[in-house]
C-alpha cells in the first residue's frame, strides 16, 4: 500500500470528489476564496477573463491588482481559459459581482461536468428581483449552493479567523463544508438558501444607510436602530419566501450585518458615509452591491407582499429623491408607523 506522505496529498485524499475547484472571477473576493480552498489542499484554478491579468498573476505568484501581498499557496493555477478551468472541476465558484453571475454561469455550464456543483459567492439578486440561485439553476445541471457571511477578502487572504455560511441541499452542503473547513476558515452548512441570499442582499442595503447615518454624526444609537430595523425587514422577507428567521442569527445574518454596517472597510458603508458627507468620489471601478441591488430587492419585497421602509429609504437616497438626513428619518418613520398600527389594532 502506498503511503500518503505529504499534507497536500492527505488533503486531496480526504476531499475525494471535491479535489478540483474552479474559481471564476479574480477580483479580491475570488482570489481570497481561491487561496482559502488551496490552503485546504484543493487543486484550484483561478479564472480571469483577461489573459494579461492571468499572465501577471502567474508571474508574480499573487494578485497584485486586487489582493496585493497575499502570496498564492501551492495548488493555485491561474488561467483565462474558461473551458480549461471548469471542464473537470467538481466545484465551480462564481465570484463575480451579482450582475455578472447569471452570464458567467451560462458560459461555464457549456464546459462543466453534469455533476459539478456551483457555489454562488456574490451577494445580490438578479435584475428583476429573482434569487441568484434560481437563475443559476436554470442553466446548471448539478447542485447549486450559496456561500455568504462576514468575510472581508483581505482578512480571508491573510488567514484571519472567518466563519461563513454554505447554503444548499443539506447532504451536499454538509459534505463540502466538512471537506474544506479548517481552523481559520469554517463553512457552516445550512439548507436555508433563500434566507442566506436575502441576508446577503439586505445587509449591503442596510450598510449604505448606516454609513450615511454615521456620516451625519447621528450616533451609535441610530446606527444600531437601523441595523435592527434592517434585520427585522430581512426576516419578514425571508419568512415570506419560505426561509427561516433563525438564519438571521447566524453568520449570514447577524454576523454579516455587524461587519458590513459598522466597518470602514465595507464598501457599502463607506459609500453611504461618502454620500452624507458631500457625494461619491467618482470611482466607478468599486463594486457596491447595496446600490446595485436595492431596486431588485424592492421588486422582490413587493412581489412577496413585504413592507420594507428602510430599503425604500435607501432607494430614494441613491436616486436623489431624499437627502441622507431625510432617508434616515424615513427609515425611523417606518418603525413609528408600525408601532401606531399595532396600537390601533390592540
Amino acid at each position: 500500500m502506498n503511503l500518503i506522505k505529504t499534507q497536500r496529498e492527505r488533503a486531496l485524499f480526504q476531499h475525494g470528489d471535491f479535489s478540483t475547484v474552479a474559481v471564476l472571477g479574480a477580483g479580491a473576493w475570488g482570489t481570497a476564496l481561491a487561496v482559502a480552498f488551496a490552503r485546504q489542499g484543493a487543486n484550484v484554478r483561478l479564472w480571469t477573463w483577461r489573459s494579461a491579468h492571468a499572465d501577471a498573476m502567474a508571474a508574480d505568484g499573487e494578485n497584485r491588482e486586487h489582493l496585493a501581498d497575499c502570496v498564492f499557496p501551492a495548488g493555485i493555477e491561474v488561467t483565462s481559459d474558461m473551458a480549461g478551468a471548469v471542464s473537470d472541476a467538481q466545484l465551480v465558484l462564481f465570484a463575480a459581482p451579482s450582475g455578472a453571475t447569471e452570464t458567467l454561469a451560462k458560459a461555464a455550464a457549456a464546459h462543466a461536468s453534469q455533476k459539478a456543483s456551483a457555489i454562488i459567492c456574490a451577494k445580490g439578486l438578479a435584475e428583476g428581483g429573482d434569487l441568484l440561485s434560481a437563475c443559476v439553476r436554470r442553466v446548471w445541471q448539478g447542485p447549486v449552493l450559496t456561500l455568504s457571511g462576514p468575510s472581508f477578502a483581505d482578512e480571508v487572504g491573510a488567514d484571519l479567523p472567518t466563519i461563513v455560511a454554505l447554503a444548499g441541499p443539506a447532504p451536499h452542503a454538509q459534505r463540502i463544508a466538512a471537506a474544506f473547513s479548517r481552523e481559520r476558515f469554517v463553512l457552516c452548512p445550512t439548507g436555508d438558501s433563500a434566507g442566506v441570499q436575502i441576508c446577503a442582499v439586505f445587509k449591503n442595503v442596510a450598510a449604505t444607510l448606516c454609513g450615511a447615518a454615521d456620516g451625519l454624526d447621528l450616533g451609535a444609537n441610530a446606527r444600531a436602530a437601523l441595523m435592527s430595523e434592517a434585520m427585522r425587514e430581512a426576516g419578514d422577507l425571508v419568512a415570506a419566501l419560505g426561509g427561516r428567521r433563525e438564519t438571521l442569527l447566524g453568520p449570514a445574518g447577524f454576523g454579516d450585518f455587524a461587519l458590513t454596517c459598522t466597518d470602514a472597510k465595507s464598501r457599502n458603508y463607506s459609500y453611504g458615509r461618502m454620500i452624507a458627507q458631500g457625494g461619491p468620489d467618482g470611482s466607478i471601478a468599486v463594486t457596491r452591491e447595496g446600490a446595485a441591488n436595492v431596486g431588485a430587492l424592492l421588486k422582490l419585497a413587493r412581489r412577496a407582499g413585504v413592507y420594507a421602509p428602510l430599503a425604500m429609504a435607501v432607494d430614494d437616497l441613491l436616486a436623489g429623491r431624499l437627502s441622507a438626513q431625510a432617508a434616515v428619518e424615513a427609515a425611523f418613520a417606518g418603525r413609528r408607523d408600525r408601532v401606531a398600527e399595532a396600537v390601533r389594532a390592540a
